[in-house]
């Protein structure tokens, strides 16, 4: 399946009222649209509303958000924004509308080869569900979204293979079978008593709890990673300052030095303490005496085997067994035969490991005794700790003497990495006690996501067996775990595929520049390298995204607000010729300070180039209607749209001017 945009249309809503032609005369879209529109003319919103009318979100929003899109000033009760579409080359077009005196809104769907007008979001079943929104943000965008992509500390790179997977399918499915559970349960009439009631609340209690939990989780999650990053560079500026003065780099870099070698004893004479504490003979001296007592009675005794043999064949000639019973010649025949089932040959093996074992821990050595050594290896410890206590409080020293002499940037910059590193302790001690599996049964309000959900299962198995439905709990648990089994495997397998296929394309698109993804672990990690230069960082978000639209054989389009704002000429350059070879159409909201560099590298890639330029008819732009070319301008009350390259190129409005 191919989609592709056809264009927009908007009227009275923040964004000027616009009617946007991406076809022009041709029946089909070109490879590359460029919309140069200057700042305060409502990309954003544009960006916003386009997700919004395809997705069929709007129908949720509260009365706030849908009076939030009402223009200032403006008197009209609705607001109305159109998408048209070409799936496979056939029309379909969405029509949103914004009531803003009720504060609701409602869609109309237009598909031509299907049954005309529909007075509600109704897109062909095999478009919805690339119409969802998840999925739909991952080819209409901002631009930083590519760079977010090879983030350490975001989670996009997973996000958009569960978008591309469509996971929330798989999670509609888990849904619809616990819904269901419930609502047979709840068909008991008279079964219905006292404790059943307790239970289903218990259970709706547990259920809401563990999403709270599970949301906490990710939060903290984030926080730990953002943390570590910004802790990371506080200590980099910390020390970097600590380094300005000659005299004071010397000391700082010869007490981090002192501070890295006391840290690594510390660790090494920990480790030898804990080594000798294994021994319990070393911690007193009368486990080595109890010891050497066993030892010397099983010597004394002749075991494992010269007493055992000596004791049945001793036996044997007697008249009388030690039980006083008569020794006939058929229990001297038993006898001898059992005989052999004590003290065989294995356990004479462990007796004798066992003394020899004794004899080399307790065998005092040429230097010390093991209580010696215990003693030893405490003093060790101790010495190394207060070494390593000392390098740092050399180190905190140096710091409070900049901060002494003066230095409030040195000092916000403590407090704000004290700061950091408690919410990244905090942070990490939540995600601790979240997955901890050994938190009390008895807790009512449990943090462990382990027994909350174990909790539910329980409550779950106890409802089942009141209202006669254990089957069918049963049934629900196997399809859940069919679910979430799915799911980890899906997410497996399409990261494998993507990977590959990013690399093969990145080696094409970055013939000079080479760049390998390594995995995907909540974003794109690079091979050998923990982030490339913009430009890299981008054509691997780029070619991850087109990869992955373009799997399966469908094709979509790429809209992107400023998609090269952040980059320097050269990276533009890069970048701006890899698009076209990307994607079957490319439409970017593009500002006049991106076209240098980022322009001509497109109109080089692809001779498929549509320029359009828009401005919002103020005060302020007034001097430009005059300008306006002869031809290629379609214009209202409150904007203007100029088709053509000439105009692109030259047009200027500042933003001084534009809130005129």
């Amino acid at each position: 399946m191919r989609i592709d945009f056809a264009g927009w249309s908007t009227a009275g809503l923040r964004c000027p009222d616009v009617v946007i032609d991406l076809l022009g005369p041709s029946p089909t879209p070109p490879k590359v649209t460029l919309l140069q529109m200057p700042n305060g003319t409502g990309k954003t919103t544009t960006l916003e509303m386009l997700i919004a009318t395809l997705s069929g979100v709007a129908t949720s929003w509260d009365e706030k958000t849908v009076r939030s899109y009402r223009r200032k000033g403006d008197d009209r009760d609705l607001g109305t924004f159109v998408v048209s579409l070409l799936v496979d080359g056939r029309p379909l077009s969405i029509e949103l509308v914004l009531d803003f005196e009720m504060g609701t809104a409602r869609y109309r769907t237009t598909n031509p080869g299907s049954g005309g007008v529909v007075q509600s979001w109704s897109p062909p079943p095999p478009v919805r569900r690339f119409l969802a929104k998840d999925f739909l943000g991952l080819f209409v965008f901002n631009g930083e979204f590519a760079a977010r992509l090879l983030d350490s500390r975001e989670t996009a790179a997973d996000d958009a293979i569960d978008a591309l997977c469509q996971l929330y399918l798989l999670d509609e499915v888990e849904d619809f079978v616990e819904q269901e559970w419930s609502r047979r349960t709840k068909q008991t009439g008279a079964k219905s008593d006292g404790a059943l009631i307790r239970l289903r609340t218990q259970l709706a209690s547990m259920t809401a709890r563990r999403v709270v939990i599970a949301q906490a989780r990710v939060k903290a999650e984030g926080q730990v990673r953002d943390t570590v990053a910004q802790i990371e560079n506080l200590q980099a500026r910390i020390e970097e300052r600590l380094g300005t003065g000659r005299s004071t780099r010397e000391q700082f870099n010869e007490a981090k030095i002192e501070m890295t070698r006391a840290e690594g004893a510390l660790v090494a004479a920990a480790g030898n303490a804990m080594q000798t504490l294994r021994q319990p003979l070393a911690i007193h001296p009368s486990f080595a005496g109890s010891l050497i007592a066993l030892k010397d009675n099983l010597d004394n005794l002749r075991l494992p085997e010269n007493t055992s043999a000596q004791f049945f064949n001793e036996l044997l000639e007697e008249d009388e067994c030690i039980c006083g019973r008569e020794m006939t010649a058929g229990a001297k025949h038993e006898i001898g035969i059992r005989s052999l089932r004590y003290l065989d040959a294995s356990e004479a093996g462990v007796i004798n490991a066992i003394k020899q074992d004794i004899g080399d821990f307790t065998a005092a050595s040429e230097t010390q005794s093991p209580s010696e050594s215990l003693a030893a290896a405490m003093a060790e410890l101790g010495a190394a700790r207060r070494d390593q206590k000392m390098a740092r409080q050399t180190v905190l020293a140096l710091q409070q003497k900049l901060i002494d002499e003066g230095d409030d940037e040195l000092l916000a910059w403590q407090r704000q990495l004290q700061r950091q590193t408690e919410l990244n302790t905090e942070c990490a001690r939540l995600l601790q006690e979240i997955d901890a599996d050994d938190e009390k049964d008895g807790a009512s309000e449990p943090c462990s996501l382990k027994l909350i959900d174990k909790k539910i299962k329980d409550f779950g198995s106890k409802i089942s067996e009141i209202t006669q439905t254990v089957t069918l709990r049963k049934q629900t648990d196997v399809v859940r775990g069919i679910m979430a089994r799915t799911k980890e495997l899906a997410r497996q397998k399409i990261k494998t595929e993507l990977i590959a296929l990013s690399n093969e394309r990145l080696a094409k698109v970055l013939a000079n520049d080479p760049l390998t993804i390594a995995r995907i672990d909540r974003s794109i990690r690079l091979e050998g390298q923990g982030t490339g230069s913009t430009a890299q960082v981008l054509a691997a978000g780029y070619v991850f995204l087109m990869s992955a639209l373009r799997r399966g054989n469908n094709d979509f389009p790429l809209v992107v607000d400023s998609p090269a704002n952040p980059m320097d000429l050269g990276r533009r350059r890069r970048v701006g010729g890899l698009i076209p070879e990307l994607c079957s159409q490319f439409v970017a909201f593009t500002i006049n300070t991106e076209l240098p560099g980022f322009v001509p590298a497109l109109a080089g890639a692809t001779k498929e180039i549509r320029y359009l330029t828009m401005f919002r008819k103020t005060p302020g732009t007034a001097r430009l209607l005059p300008a306006l070319p002869a031809t290629g301008v379609t214009q209202n009350d409150h904007s203007v749209v100029v088709e053509g390259n000439d105009y692109f190129v030259k047009f200027d409005v500042t933003e001084d001017e534009e809130d005129q």
